[in-house]
C-alpha cells in the first residue's frame, strides 16, 4: 500500500562503499520480481547511515547506496521513471548508535511505496 516502508535486511554493501555485496542478490532479484509483478507500483530507494562519519559522508554514502540499488533495477528492465532514491545520511536512526548493533540496525536501504498507479 502507499506510503508503507519496507527495510531490505539481507541487502549488504562492501565497507565504505556502494558496492553491493554478491550475498545480496536474492533480496535484490526478489525487489525485481516484486516490481516486475506489480507494474503500478512507484518506489523511494532509501540510503541510511550510522552515527560515526561526518554529516558530508554520510550524505555522500547514503545517497551512493540508494543510487546504487537503484541502478541496479534500471539494469534488470524497471523503468526509471518508477524509481527514485534518497540519501537520508543518519538523520533517521531506528536504534541506538552508542552500540555496534545499533549502529549496523541504522545502516540500511529502505524501500518506501511511494503510490501504485
Amino acid at each position: 500500500r502507499s506510503g508503507q516502508t519496507i527495510r531490505m535486511e539481507q541487502l549488504q554493501f562492501e565497507a565504505d562503499s556502494s558496492n553491493i555485496n554478491e550475498i545480496s542478490m536474492p533480496v535484490l532479484n526478489e525487489l525485481y520480481d516484486f516490481l516486475s509483478e506489480n507494474p503500478a507500483v512507484f518506489i523511494e530507494i532509501g540510503g541510511h547511515t550510522n552515527s560515526l562519519p561526518p554529516d558530508e559522508v554520510c550524505d555522500r554514502l547514503s545517497t551512493a547506496r540508494a543510487k546504487s540499488v537503484m541502478e541496479f533495477l534500471i539494469q534488470k528492465g524497471i523503468e526509471e521513471r518508477r524509481l527514485s532514491f534518497r540519501g537520508y545520511g543518519k538523520r533517521v536512526p531506528i536504534a541506538d548508535n552508542n552500540t555496534p548493533e545499533g549502529r549496523q540496525q541504522n545502516q540500511r536501504v529502505e524501500i518506501k511505496i511511494l503510490r501504485i498507479g
